[in-house]
């Protein structure tokens, strides 16, 4: 269900889309061009990227084909352009490159602080996927009455977090979230309020198991009531209700709301190419050529040079449309097939297979920035076929193509994705009686909440369903030939295809036992989640799953990040004045994004560490 609706509004025209056109005016002072060492800098920064790329290859959809030494062409920094075609220089105290959630958060924080800025993106508006904003010790969480979600009581949560990251993340910076995010949550919480947003929970996650369970933390934002947009000014491009999906569109329009009042212009169609660092390549990072793009994208030939006294801030997303650095960083990836040839679209919100291509990350490695020491995790999950946990994983029987189990079913759907990963033919199997519809009173889907305390409604009301409602939609999904149904579970077996019909029919045999025994002696799965694949009414249904490029919505992290957000060399010394934020962020996650704290990007990378480095721009001299 999950996956079918997010693909169908993922098709729709882009959400808050408003064009501009970029600001004029020239600041005083021009930044030395300093392109000496850049490029040996990057060659060492890169060198893991160079032996990774050598070993697996340039792949498809790369940007380029790897050099005639091995060097991934992605280090390969482009020459600088001549002075005559820089027809513009801006000067501020910061320039923010991006204007996806984390920069809009900075520019918006800079714009109450006071700080002079500019910012632009190479799209045509701001951009943002989803919208749970995970909270801690919030005055929304106290509306509900949860007072005991606090930064001292979550101390297990996190080290929960750490572990999942295998100790590879930075554990500075999840403490820092832990303990900053109240300040910063509640910032925004309070801004949104005041701009008439309802702000609401995702109901928590109840675990059997006690191992992933936790308290309504997700903040949503939406807005139902169609005089709010008149009453505000046209502030909001649309109404939203479904918060975890799209609620971040409408913090994106307040943000850039009051950027705007504030006085400063968002220059859109503008490309950043490449950093300006001082002393030969060895100094601070004091600028950033872009290129100004046409109507269609394309660079016109005409660049501009933004110059920042205190820094320059990268805030331009991930880098899965760029295939040769998945390769490098992300191999296991591009091995089993999941990334999409989409293309560049800077104007992206939800896409799935690949996103943004890395280029803050690139323009990072060629001044001397490492890259972070974690094995890069990528956003994957598997949320289709009935589940009935709001980030869970099917829990009735999974089949693999040889018609065996392969897990403990009861997982959170990042982990259930990787398991189905290593499957042959990464196919995985579910099948089911029309029973059990009955084995839980409330079906909960992503982004179900619990009911707003002001008004009792439960935003959105379509995400919690009932036994009666998951049978309805059940005949209606086989109905469409998504699942298939049969009266019997070897004629569904059969109707599915690629799957050893009479193995199946024996592992079904045993996981019935196991359900009448209650207990389940190969994955020692909860007995409260046996439910047997025998209907009584005859009605049985099937759903088979290619786990590919529509699980995958992005990479996470790049260049190595300090707990204030300073960008790193290889000495781990921060390049003096460049940062990065948002999904950007190196060494916060690894391995596996696991969805099991629920909206910690949006809240940590997007929010509350754009927050805190907005004050310490603002009180640097």
């Amino acid at each position: 269900m999950y996956s079918s609706l997010v693909r169908e509004m993922a098709g729709r025209k882009d959400l808050s889309r408003r064009s501009f056109v970029a600001g004029a005016g020239v600041a005083a002072g021009v930044a030395a061009v300093a392109a000496t060492g850049v490029a040996s800098a990057a060659e060492k920064a890169g060198s893991s990227a160079a032996d990774a790329s050598a070993a697996g290859g340039a792949k498809a959809g790369s940007t380029a084909g790897a050099s005639a030494a091995g060097t991934p062409s992605f280090m390969t920094p482009p020459k600088p352009v001549d002075e005559s075609k820089i027809t513009q220089t801006y000067e501020s105290d910061v320039v923010i490159i991006g204007t996806g959630l984390s920069g809009m958060c900075l520019a918006d924080r800079l714009t109450e602080l006071g700080v002079d800025f500019r910012i632009f993106s190479a799209g045509t508006m701001h951009v943002q996927r989803g919208g749970s904003f995970h909270g801690i010790d919030t005055t929304t969480q106290a509306k509900y009455g949860i007072t005991d979600y606090t930064p001292e009581t979550m101390g297990r949560r996190i080290k929960q977090e750490i572990m999942c990251g295998t100790y590879y993340v930075d554990q500075a910076k999840w403490y820092t979230w832990a303990n900053r995010c109240p300040e910063a949550m509640n910032w925004l919480i309070a801004k949104a309020e005041g701009y008439g947003m309802k702000v609401v929970l995702e109901r928590g996650y109840n675990d059997e198991d006690h191992l992933w369970e936790f308290t309504p933390a997700s903040h949503n934002f939406v807005m139902t009531d169609e005089s709010l947009t008149t009453a505000n000014g046209g502030i909001f491009s649309q109404t939203v209700d479904f918060g975890a999906f799209a609620g971040a569109s409408l913090v994106n329009d307040m943000y850039q709301h009051e950027i705007e009042a504030g006085g400063t212009t968002i220059d859109w169609r503008t490309k950043a190419e490449y950093l300006e660092r001082e002393d030969g390549g060895a100094g601070r990072v004091s600028s950033v050529v872009a290129q100004l793009l046409d109507d269609k994208g394309q660079g016109t030939g005409e660049y501009v040079r933004y110059v920042g006294r205190k820094a320059i801030v990268m805030a331009t997303g991930d880098f899965s449309a760029d295939h040769e650095m998945m390769a490098a960083y992300c191999p296991w990836v591009v091995e089993r097939g999941m990334l999409a040839d989409t293309g560049v679209n800077y104007d992206a919100t939800f896409q799935f297979g690949s996103l943004m291509p890395g280029d803050g990350q690139k323009m990072g490695l060629w001044v001397g920035a490492a890259w972070q020491k974690a094995p890069n995790a990528c956003l994957i999950d598997l949320l289709d076929g009935p589940y009935h946990k709001e980030i869970g994983n099917v829990d009735t029987i999974n089949l693999n193509r040889d018609g065996k189990r392969f897990m403990n079913e009861d997982v959170v759907c990042s982990y259930s994705a990787i398991a189905d990963l290593q499957q042959p033919g990464q196919e995985v199997f579910y099948v089911w009686p029309e029973e059990y519809a009955d084995a839980y009173e409330v079906w909960d889907h992503f982004g179900a909440t619990e009911p707003c305390p002001d008004d009792g409604v439960q935003y959105p009301a379509t995400q919690t369903f009932t036994s009666d409602q998951m049978r309805q939609a059940w005949a209606a999904s086989a109905e469409k030939g998504t699942y298939v149904k049969g009266s019997t579970v070897e004629e569904v077996l059969k109707a599915l295809g690629d799957i050893d019909v009479p193995t199946a029919l024996e592992t079904i045999e045993r996981y019935n036992q196991y359900c009448a025994d209650g207990y389940d002696p190969e994955f020692q799965k909860d007995p409260s989640l046996l439910t047997p694949i025998d209907s009584p009414s005859g009605t049985y249904y099937g759903y088979k799953i290619t786990t590919g490029p529509s699980q995958l919505l992005g990479s996470t992290g790049g260049l190595r990040t300090s707990v204030k957000m300073e960008v790193l060399d290889a000495d781990d010394k921060p390049i003096e004045g460049l940062y990065n934020i948002g999904v950007m962020t190196g060494d916060m996650f690894a391995t596996t994004y696991n969805f099991c704290v629920c909206g910690h990007d949006l809240s940590a990378c997007c929010t509350t560490f754009p927050y805190l480095l907005a004050q310490d721009l603002a009180d640097m001299k």
